[in-house]
């Protein structure tokens, strides 16, 4: 059989999943882990054997020095996630996500969390949305920003806080308009001709997708593409993870209309970074 005829015969059989090739989902797929940089990595919050209680702790005092609470529970109609328990595999978990959450929250002024009224960061295991896992959530109603490890051994610390940016964008966008999605003229100005979005960011989960950078003038990533909420929370945490902002920073040499959007961006940054 040609390779023609094989891929005609996969499209035929698609419907029914009986292509022996497809590859099956893989619900721990990492969709940045072709844009990461896999060498770098996030130093541990406490040593290696600290228990849970004390990784609490940890966790509990650095926020607060934002002015931000640590929330272990999560419960939410429709939105589930596990408290982490006090043993080894918990710990190491809890460790890894607080070695990217901590550390990216950080980057703030904690003028900026009170500006826009976040108030709780809650951090749990096993975090799904409508039967969908995530890494991450916002939760604007309580005031709440949610990070989780879902026990992806190979997520890219990177990555992982490229979302704690991104997804803490959906709060804040949610603040300016009341709703996560919403049409932004100031911001849909900033497109090029004949671009257009998507049907959501939901669509892009449980397929294996991979959320590469520019894939086109005026987007700083696939995922960009998928809905106007997402260009928007894409362009800030791209613009807040340092790895990437390194990149982003090329890219908007050759891409005035991405240079627009991040100049938008840094322009959001400073305004709810002024003190109260």
């Amino acid at each position: 059989m040609t390779m023609l005829q094989r891929i005609l015969v996969c499209l035929g059989a698609a419907a029914l999943s009986a292509c022996s090739t497809m590859a099956p989902i893989d619900h721990n797929n990492d969709a940045l882990r072709l844009e990461c940089h896999w060498d770098l990595q996030y130093p541990a919050v406490a040593p290696a054997d600290a228990s849970v209680e004390v990784l609490r702790a940890v966790a509990t005092r650095r926020l607060a020095a934002l002015r931000l609470n640590a929330v272990w529970t999560l419960e939410q109609e429709g939105v589930s996630g596990e408290a982490f328990t006090d043993s080894p595999e918990d710990r190491a978990r809890l460790q890894r996500l607080l070695s990217v959450v901590l550390p990216g929250l950080e980057r703030y002024p904690s003028a900026f969390f009170a500006n826009v009224r976040l108030k709780n960061i809650v951090l749990v295991k096993e975090l799904a949305v409508g039967g969908q896992r995530r890494l991450a959530m916002p939760m604007a109603e309580s005031d709440s920003v949610a990070y989780a490890d879902n026990n992806a051994g190979t997520l890219c610390p990177a990555g992982m806080e490229m979302r704690v940016h991104h997804e803490f964008y959906h709060f804040i966008d949610h603040r300016e308009f009341d709703d996560y999605y919403h049409l932004d003229p100031s911001w849909l100005a900033l497109n090029p001709d004949g671009l257009q979005y998507g049907k959501g960011g939901a669509t892009f989960y449980g397929k294996n997708l991979q959320d590469l950078g520019h894939v086109r003038d005026g987007l700083v990533s696939a995922y960009s593409s998928y809905g106007q909420e997402e260009d928007k929370a894409e362009t800030f945490g791209w613009m807040m993870t340092p790895d990437y902002a390194a990149r982003l920073d090329l890219y908007v040499m050759t891409d005035p209309h991405l240079a627009a959007k991040v100049k938008y961006m840094r322009e959001q940054l400073r305004k709810y970074s002024q003190p109260n």
